[in-house]
């Protein structure tokens, strides 16, 4: 069984009757399928025999008036709450079992080895929206606590420097520095070889921290060609980004039914743009291994309350690094996404110990 962390914040722990429990699992698959509200005649073709109509439609009133369900004005069916979801999730849910064709399916997409980690995550992003059909998402790993292995700077034109940070675990960055002064190969030679020296194996805070307490130090002694490796290894190590989120295929949201509106369309570019809220969220699952569910509301993310967010942590060694998911309405087909979601992170996993 998949390790799904139940969210500390669902409040609702009711345990239902074995007859209360078919229909509400019942009614919630089918609206996951169809995305419209079920009715009991609709139901009862699915219990032949064992309920009547007028029996699931007293067990439906009973789920509604218990926050299972809700009564859409417009229909004589109900559709699940997020109380119902999560009841759903939490309690038929728990087994999924990714397919072999879509097994095979992420695992082909990983025949190439990947360069560096970003490109890793990149191609992850992909085919996490691509299998699922949803929006992929994945976070970087986080620069600061990243040890360092290399720094290069290379000349690209008069006043201009490419400045490259590898770190120990394979992540690349390359940024673009605007010097004020001239610098000729056998300098930068040299402010390679020392850069190499000092930081190795320090992570990027620690590297960053240095070159403030030795920036001073080296103007009050003169030496310029320090102060040249300082000032640069300063505004390279300033310019990376500490996190990234990479978002993938969100526009596919646009075709579940849910996105017909205006208004909803809204809340979801609103969503896309507000990465950072996003960012906390996956953050947060860094805390615990297995995979997080958030349904709606769950996420505490003011823009994705109206969607469902699945993820899972990836690791470099024992260390958790990253997090990566989908999101997606809350009308998501869990059983797919759950176990999708856990093989991918855990095949991540297994390419960074292995190629990178």
């Amino acid at each position: 069984m998949l390790n799904t962390k139940r969210n500390q914040f669902v409040s609702s722990k009711e345990t239902l009757s074995e007859r209360y429990s078919e229909v509400l699992n019942l009614l919630v698959a089918d609206y996951i399928a169809t995305c419209d509200a079920i009715g009991s005649r609709h139901l009862s073709k699915k219990i032949v025999g064992r309920l009547s109509p007028a029996t699931i439609r007293s067990v439906m009133s009973d789920l509604e008036e218990m926050g299972y369900l809700s009564h859409p004005h417009t229909s004589a069916g109900r559709i699940p709450t997020q109380k119902g979801l999560r009841y759903h999730v939490d309690t038929f849910i728990g087994q999924g079992v990714l397919g072999d064709s879509e097994r095979s399916a992420i695992e082909e997409q990983y025949r190439f080895p990947e360069k560096d980690i970003r490109s890793l995550m990149l191609k992850t992003g992909k085919v996490l929206a691509g299998i699922s059909r949803y929006a992929g998402l994945v976070a970087t790993p986080k620069w600061e606590k990243t040890a360092f292995k290399h720094i290069e700077f290379l000349p690209l034109s008069r006043g201009r420097l490419l400045g490259i940070f590898v770190s120990q675990n394979g992540m690349v960055e390359n940024r673009v520095l605007e010097i004020h002064e001239e610098v000729n190969y056998r300098e930068l030679e040299k402010i390679n070889n020392y850069c190499n020296a000092s930081f190795l194996g320090l992570t990027l805070e620690e590297a960053r921290t240095k070159v403030g307490k030795e920036l001073s130090q080296a103007r009050q002694e003169y030496d310029a060609l320090l102060t040249k490796a300082l000032l640069f290894s300063q505004e390279l190590l300033t310019k990376i980004e500490t996190e990234e989120l990479l978002v993938e295929w969100e526009s596919q949201l646009l075709d579940a039914p849910e996105f017909s509106t205006v208004e909803r369309v809204k809340e979801l570019m609103q969503m896309l743009e507000e990465k950072n809220q996003l960012l906390k969220v996956l953050d947060s699952c860094m805390e615990s291994s297995g995979v997080r569910i958030f349904i709606g509301a769950e996420s505490h993310c003011e823009a994705a309350k109206n969607l469902s967010l699945i993820t899972a942590t990836y690791k470099q060694g024992k260390q958790v690094i990253g997090t990566l998911g989908v999101i997606g309405p809350t009308r998501m087909d869990y059983s797919r996404v759950i176990p999708m979601v856990d093989f991918t992170a855990k095949l991540v996993t297994d390419l960074l110990n292995q190629t990178l």
